[in-house]
């Protein structure tokens, strides 16, 4: 398990773990899970990114401050590269479509 320590934009001091099959990155407060992203390893060689974005939650009082983005952008420092995503295949939300289009222009996501 890998663990990373950050403050959150209202200063909740949040922890990320990957868990040991590298398969989901929960985030915590105090103990309690505020967020999550789950993920899959590409076994494709011709694979645009090294893992594929299946699942991403945060709790309701916790979105806007950062966890979904700090999420995804360590999970993909650890796995080495940007994470792919299918646009297509996930719930829709003004919020999340721009969260991707963030994290496109950061590098972070590929579709």
């Amino acid at each position: 398990m890998r663990t990373f320590i950050f403050k959150d934009r209202a200063a909740h001091v949040i922890i990320i773990e990957i868990d040991d099959d590298g398969n989901r990155a929960v985030a915590s407060h105090r103990t309690e899970p505020v967020g999550w992203i789950e993920f899959e390893h590409c076994s494709n060689s011709s694979a645009k990114a090294p893992v594929t974005l299946l699942d991403a939650y945060v709790v309701p009082g916790y979105r806007r401050n950062g966890i979904a983005h700090t999420l995804i952008s360590y999970v993909s420092g650890e796995m080495g590269g940007p994470i792919q995503i299918d646009l297509a295949s996930h719930s829709r939300s003004a919020e999340f479509d721009t969260l991707c289009s963030n994290l496109m222009h950061e590098g972070l996501l590929v579709r």
